[in-house]
């Protein structure tokens, strides 16, 4: 709170002593104070986060799920928190001269870049719409990350990153990008944006001690049950009542199950996967059977076995006939064949096997496609750029990965791609924007090594998949 009002004391400074340079070195200083707090905050906050791990190991079953929830809100900071440092960036870059350092805070008194880049005239420019735009995709999405039952955190979110309009001192009502950005000295535009920074590793800080205390806890405990459908019969007809039960169950996919017995018989445990026990085996002839058993899961510490017990029908498949579909990738039409399906009896070593029955009607019917278009080459984007691109780690770290075919400039969505580092592990990465563990690799490249993004794969406006798409060479500087 000190610190806010030491703020808007040196804001109206700004504005009546014709922005002085002892004023702008003032905001510097607080600004490096500023981000030591922020790398001690980040500090703190690998330490809690590390707690909740060692929580999760103990008891999966509680600490899992507030976990997850955890790594989303934190990737969702994390691309938020470097797109404001790549706005940093942008604004040392464009008001100092190449030979001038960060801390020549007196270089950084006039607002000329970043009323251009936020503001054009009256109206504001694509840029400072982006920034609006991020602010405001931020806190939506980091309160869907949370779901419900984040209380004080969700509070926090909405209070800090309010863009709303403002009214100045003379009660006019100001757009707040304009109040809070337009005129200012560069230091001061900078400050601000590292207070934003702050606050957005301050609410992971609440969230992680908040998670650790228990607050979820409750929330937990319920939010995994649904209702489960259990009828007296498995089937009815017209007219007849239906009657049954909805009992109450809960899933949980961080519950693996094991010693599992079906029917009698005991189970590998590679059939207990998260939170289910998968089925498959052969349908027994014709009728109605039982399907029952039990299966192990530990609920702190201790092993619970969970009874199940059901019901299925097999009926016979005697002159069925099912459509079967062939498609490729190179093709115009699907192939379509109608076939009656094979019925097979069971067979023992002493006795052959029965002989096919098939339908008295039964009709083939085929339709054939044109021949394999010709392919057409795929080059790999890097924020729009292609080939061996030179780019520095904050713009990487923001970028966006896409395709284009070079004969007609047709893009493509990107779905996945890998990103290789020398000397590290590859990273597997799903959608087209940098993940938490892509970023982290990339931090580790030295300057002058070539980062390469490979293994693209795109799809089309109707999600078919495209062919091999060229790598990008990133040359890190």
């Amino acid at each position: 709170m000190k610190q806010l009002f030491l703020v808007s004391f040196l804001l109206i400074l700004l504005t009546s002593c014709n922005k002085d340079s002892k004023i702008i070195d003032t905001f510097g200083l607080m600004n490096e104070k500023l981000e030591e707090s922020i790398s001690l905050t980040m500090v703190k906050n690998g330490v809690f986060r590390g707690i909740l791990e060692r929580n999760v190991e103990k008891d999966s079953a509680k600490y899992k799920p507030i976990y997850l929830r955890l790594r989303e809100a934190q990737k969702i900071s994390d691309e938020f928190y470097y797109y404001l440092e790549a706005v940093k960036d942008s604004i040392y870059n464009g008001t100092l001269k190449p030979d001038e350092a960060r801390n020549s805070y007196s270089k950084l008194a006039n607002s000329k870049f970043l009323d251009s880049y936020f503001f054009d005239g009256n109206k504001i420019t694509p840029q400072g719409n982006l920034f609006l735009t991020e602010i405001n995709e931020y806190k939506t999405n980091f309160e869907k990350a949370l779901g419900k039952g984040y209380g004080t955190v969700a509070t926090m979110v909405t209070s800090r990153f309010r863009t709303k309009d403002l009214v100045d001192y003379s009660g006019n009502i100001i757009p707040w990008l304009n109040f809070k950005f337009e005129s200012f000295p560069a230091m001061a535009s900078i400050f601000n944006i590292t207070q934003m920074q702050y606050d957005i590793r301050t609410i992971e800080q609440e969230l992680i001690e908040a998670m650790n205390s228990g607050e979820f806890e409750k929330e937990f405990a319920m939010r995994n049950y649904v209702g489960i459908v259990r009828l007296d019969k498995s089937f009815y007809y017209p007219d007849e009542k239906i009657t049954g039960r909805i009992v109450l169950g809960r899933y949980d996919d961080s519950a693996k199950p094991f010693d599992i017995v079906v029917n009698g018989s005991k189970m590998d445990n590679k059939y207990g996967t998260d939170g289910a026990v998968l089925l498959d085996f052969n349908a027994p002839l014709p009728g109605e059977h039982v399907l029952d058993g039990n299966f192990n899961v530990m609920y702190d510490g201790t092993p619970v076995t969970i009874p199940f017990n059901s019901t299925y029908k097999v009926i016979s498949r005697k002159n069925v006939t099912e459509k079967v579909i062939y498609k490729t990738e190179y093709v115009e039409k699907p192939v379509y064949i109608d076939r009656p399906v094979q019925s097979k009896s069971t067979t023992t070593p002493k006795q052959p096997k029965s002989e096919t029955v098939i339908a008295d009607d039964a009709k083939t019917r085929k339709y054939y496609t044109s021949d394999r278009p010709e392919s057409m080459e795929i080059e790999g984007l890097v924020n729009a750029e292609k080939g061996e691109v030179t780019m520095i780690k904050t713009t990487l770290r923001q970028a966006k990965v896409g395709a284009i075919r070079t004969k007609d400039n047709k893009r493509f969505a990107v779905t996945s791609f890998k990103v290789k580092v020398p000397g590290l592990l590859t990273v597997y990465v799903e959608g087209d924007g940098f993940t938490e563990e892509a970023i982290r690799t990339i931090d580790k490249a030295k300057q002058g090594q070539l980062i390469t993004i490979f293994d693209i794969k795109a799809v089309d406006e109707n999600g078919n998949r495209q062919g091999k798409v060229k790598e990008v060479k990133i040359d890190m500087k």
